[in-house]
């Protein structure tokens, strides 16, 4: 509950703070790639404010057969099981591409999962992510990602504990 509350605080300052051109962390995004890396850094060291400042307004979220439609449909839903699995497991990255022009870039990265589950049972599984970064301010932010898998029980699992997380206030 505390987790919801410090991220419910984070959503309602993050239109002053985390979105700000002046934002440590998407200074630092100068690249697509940078990006999509400082987000999995922020999302392992269970930095909200950092991994929201690498998101971009309008972001949408398939994951794993789960949309979220929004940006605070993401930070209030799935954020925190996203840190949560990032805290526990290790994702070495397997095979990446970047392409797009300008603006418009787009990042699709293989990472192999391994590590342990909220119940305790080992990982090892492929997964498959798709960026969509757009330049905002002179950094590029994630307007979309796409994750998905090769393990259909994982896949299964993820959806059963994403469609039972509670939805964002009104």
């Amino acid at each position: 509950m505390l987790k919801r509350l410090a991220l419910a605080t984070a959503i309602a300052v993050a239109p002053l703070a985390a979105f700000a051109p002046g934002s440590a962390w998407a200074q630092d995004a100068t690249t697509p790639t940078a990006a999509v890396d400082g987000f999995h850094e922020a999302l392992q060291l269970g930095d909200t404010a950092a991994a929201i400042s690498l998101l971009a307004r309008d972001l949408v979220v398939y994951e794993f057969g789960v949309v979220d439609p929004t940006l605070e449909a993401y930070a209030f839903r799935h954020l925190p099981l996203d840190m949560d699995m990032a805290a526990a497991t290790n994702w070495e990255l397997q095979e990446r591409q970047v392409g797009g022009e300008g603006d418009s870039r787009w990042v699709t990265s293989t990472y192999r999962v391994t590590g342990y589950d909220a119940a305790g049972a080992a990982m090892d599984y492929i997964v498959m992510e798709s960026a969509f970064v757009v330049r905002t301010g002179g950094a590029f932010r994630i307007a979309h990602l796409h994750w998905s898998t090769d393990n259909l029980a994982f896949q299964a699992q993820a959806q059963t504990t994403r469609n039972a997380a509670p939805t964002a206030p009104n």
